[in-house]
């Protein structure tokens, strides 16, 4: 099975192309091994990555926020571990608590990242491609941008690696959630069947219409995945990564 993700790094969930080492290789890998598959990983620019999973030709993303667009040609797996994203800036800038303290702010962005509801907030945008930790904290720093958002853990982590004085980080700007897998529809190892606890047809990601099929990998790549959280696995691997 075929993981994909961009050349940068983000650690400690995996470490900067060519290696494939950290966090989401250790885990997937051992979720694969016991329902008898194996693991590869494809390292290109996000934005390529998307395109090869949307045909197929890469399995899944380890780590991605839902949206419509994604929507259409993914399955969303809970992978175990949980996220809680907030904002890092200049140490010059104020606190701020929410994203309506980020108006005529610019906020950094990698190109191909998930997107979220800025409308009446007036957040201008920057993009840069394949957006590491190390250039989004050096653009902070230079005062080329006014806020990065990124995981909390990830961020605490790089910090402790690489102090940083000018590096500020807010209590912004979204509650902490579970983080998901982006799994093809088009891999041969996925099946969409309609989702009988689906409320309405209505399309949401709270209220998704399909789900994978019970007879097949990705499913069972799903479940191996729910069996690790479960026996502790997660919290094992969490501790011998991060400390």
């Amino acid at each position: 099975m075929v993981m994909g993700y961009r050349t940068s790094a983000r650690l400690p969930f995996i470490a900067e192309h060519p290696s494939k080492q950290g966090l989401y290789f250790s885990l997937y890998q051992q979720a694969l091994k016991s329902i008898g598959c194996t693991l590869t990983v494809r390292r290109a620019p996000k934005k390529r990555i998307l395109k090869l999973i949307a045909t197929g030709e890469v399995d899944f993303y380890p780590g991605l926020g839902s949206s419509p667009e994604r929507e259409q040609y993914l399955h969303f797996i809970e992978n175990g571990f949980m996220s809680h994203v907030v904002a890092i800036s200049h140490k010059d800038i104020a606190d701020i608590h929410s994203l309506a303290g980020m108006e005529n702010k610019v906020l950094l962005t990698a190109i191909g990242s998930n997107s979220f509801d800025k409308k009446g907030f007036n957040i201008h945008i920057r993009q840069a491609h394949d957006l590491s930790i190390t250039m989004a904290v050096n653009l902070l720093v230079n005062k080329r941008a006014d806020f990065y958002l990124y995981n909390e853990a990830n961020i605490r982590y790089y910090l402790k690696l690489k102090p940083n004085k000018n590096i500020k980080i807010h209590p912004c700007c979204f509650p902490s959630s579970p983080m998901y897998l982006g799994f093809s529809k088009k891999s041969k190892y996925a099946q969409a069947i309609p989702n009988s606890a689906a409320k309405s047809k209505e399309h949401s990601s709270q209220n998704r219409q399909q789900s994978l099929a019970p007879n097949t990998k990705a499913f069972a790549f799903k479940k191996a995945l729910e069996k690790l959280k479960n026996d502790g696995e997660i919290t094992r691997l969490e501790s011998l990564y991060y400390h």
